[in-house]
């Protein structure tokens, strides 16, 4: 509004000043003319407005130039009585001067757009000042990240309009055309260097200032070329930050705790302690209830340990589930009792799913003698050994955790799990099967629908026919459980039994198809006692049979579907003291 105020004003003071000229140009003519018989002087007046309104008008300007020749022709055969060919010559010439004057003018207009189309195109912010440091230039882009318009920069302080500071408040960053009109040698700017646009709005930039030269090689101001460098400045330190750090915890990562413990190890950080950290169990969890669950539990535990974090201290991610702090200038009675404290949070950590649980190991450098990578190492081995001591307790807890969640997707799951596994050990005893395989028999067949827990939730208890999407699901259960329980040597007999227990004896079952003896005995005393309790239980899609019918399905089935010798033995000898309902030869 201001800009195109101050544009209306200098139009009318031109129009007036032209007007004048023109006006006093005539009445000079008039008397000229009249009364004193010259027709020369007054014709010179005549450039004056050609010149003029070339200048500011320049369309009009040939045909002032018509109009004045006119105008001094007839008032010269006014006075003369006849045409004389002297101001026809001075008319012409008139004509010729504006015609000139048109096409100069056109000509340093056409030079000025271009100049102003280049300065325009240019994605560089550019600013002009004088000796006095005065604006007397902005192009586009500088008006966009300055916030102010070339009108009214003009004349104004370059300190007013371009406000440079340093990123960093504590520092300071030179004026770029100080430096230039000192030096009289072109310059850059520090990485640095910040603007503020008139609303207070930062822009992290790069500028450089070179001097401005006259015809004779002397400085006459100083031009500043800059562009606003936020968005790449943003996208170096995030390439940096993430060079640097874990994305998921956000702490540290190998490489940069590799880094920082080659500059930490000396004599200043002496007590150096290393404490090593792994999430126990982490396998199940993202097995029973995938990795974004697993994430959590990542997550939880780096956010865990940044608490126990001081100014100086380094947390990182070392691995998938391993961590490490680097404790400089703590000896092993602090980092014991870190430990410890570390410890009882870990055991309030909030987690959605799943648990946390971390081994912790340590280990301290005292002196210059003492390798660094030993006590890493000591630190590490340290941690394993309490991970194997926990190991047990640790995998019970998970598995009951996972099983409360299946539970918690189907209530009939866990008294299905419960008959199955008291049916498993009577066929088991039934059998003369000894203690420890008859431990491994019950639990698997406890455990045996564990794989169960990543299905979606309802379609456990669907009551009509399944998708063939959703049998496929189902069906992947065996291997599901297989993967969450097969984690340590002492469970790869219960995870084999719970992936076999779908194989039928004559090798139609899922999901390998095994038959016969190659299916594991566990698994084949498993399916007898899953068969029967799913058919004697009420389930969604279908009612209850009677003992007497799933007797007789049992019994269709041995030869097939399932070991003869078990299902005689089921039959003939675990019913029939139950209920008396067997007593039938197979």
């Amino acid at each position: 509004m201001e800009r195109s105020q101050s544009i209306t004003a200098n139009h009318q003071i031109r129009m007036t000043i032209v007007g004048l000229c023109l006006l006093g140009t005539i009445f000079v003519a008039v008397y000229f003319n009249y009364f004193k018989g010259i027709d020369v002087v007054y014709t010179h007046l005549f450039y004056v407005v050609i010149v003029l309104v070339g200048l500011w008008y320049k369309r009009y300007v040939i045909q002032v130039a018509i109009f004045l020749g006119g105008f001094h022709i007839i008032m010269d055969y006014l006075s003369q009585g006849a045409f004389l060919m002297a101001p026809i010559l001075r008319a012409s010439i008139l004509l010729f001067v504006a015609s000139g004057i048109y096409f100069l003018i056109n000509q340093l207009e056409s030079s000025h757009k271009n100049l102003d189309r280049v300065m325009k195109s240019v994605g560089d912010g550019i600013i002009v000042v004088d000796l006095e440091k005065r604006v007397t230039l902005l192009n586009r882009v500088a008006e966009e990240l300055t916030g102010w318009s070339s009108d009214e920069a003009q004349g104004k302080r370059f300190e007013l309009v371009f406000q440079l500071s340093h990123e960093n408040p504590e520092y300071q960053v030179s004026n770029p055309v100080d430096e230039v009109l000192k030096t009289d040698h072109s310059t850059v700017s520090s990485h640095h260097a910040v603007i503020t646009d008139r609303q207070g709005h930062c822009f992290q930039i790069e500028d450089s200032a070179t001097p401005v030269k006259d015809g004779d090689g002397a400085t006459t101001g100083v031009v500043l070329i800059f562009r606003d460098v936020s968005e790449r400045v943003a996208q170096n330190k995030r390439i940096e930050y993430l060079s640097y750090h874990d994305h998921l915890t956000g702490l540290y990562n190998r490489r940069y705790f590799e880094e920082e413990l080659k500059r930490i190890d000396g004599r200043r950080h002496f007590p150096l302690s290393i404490i090593m950290g792994d999430i126990n169990n982490l396998k199940m969890i993202n097995d029973a209830f995938g990795h974004l669950t697993g994430d959590q539990v990542i997550y939880a535990a780096g956010k865990m340990l940044k608490k126990f974090c001081r100014p100086n201290d380094v947390a990182a991610r070392w691995g998938g589930d391993e961590f490490v702090l680097l404790l400089p200038n703590t000896d092993t009675e602090t980092t014991a009792k870190i430990v410890e404290r570390m410890n009882q949070a870990v055991a309030l950590a909030p987690v959605d799913q799943g648990m946390l649980s971390m081994a912790f190991g340590w280990d301290t450098k005292k002196n210059l003698s003492e390798d660094v990578l030993a006590v890493f190492k000591n630190a590490e081995n340290y941690m394993y050994k309490h991970k194997l001591q926990m190991k047990p307790q640790v995998r019970d807890t998970t598995i009951h955790l996972i099983m409360a969640s299946l539970y918690q997707k189907c209530g009939a799951e866990k008294n299905h799990g419960k008959m199955v596994s008291q049916y498993a050990r009577q066929i088991g005893e039934a059998m003369g099967l000894g203690e420890k395989e008859l431990a491994a028999l019950e639990w698997a067949a406890r455990l045996h629908d564990i794989g169960k827990v990543t299905l979606a939730p309802g379609l456990l208890d669907k009551t009509g026919t399944l998708t063939p999407e959703e049998w496929l699901a189902i069906k992947r259960h065996p291997e599901i459980g297989y993967h969450i329980t097969n984690i340590a040597a002492d469970m790869v007999e219960i995870a084999l039994a719970i992936l076999s227990h779908h194989e039928w004896w004559d090798g139609s079952g899922y999901p390998k198809g095994l038959s016969g003896q190659k299916i594991p005995r566990l698994a084949r005393i498993i399916a007898i006692a899953e068969a029967y309790d799913a058919m004697v239980s009420d389930r969604p899609y279908h009612p209850a049979l009677s003992p007497s019918q799933a007797v007789h399905a049992i019994v269709h089935g041995a030869g097939t579907q399932f070991d003869p010798t078990i299902a005689g033995v089921f039959v003939s000898r675990v019913l029939t003291e139950q209920t008396g309902c067997g007593q039938r030869q197979i």
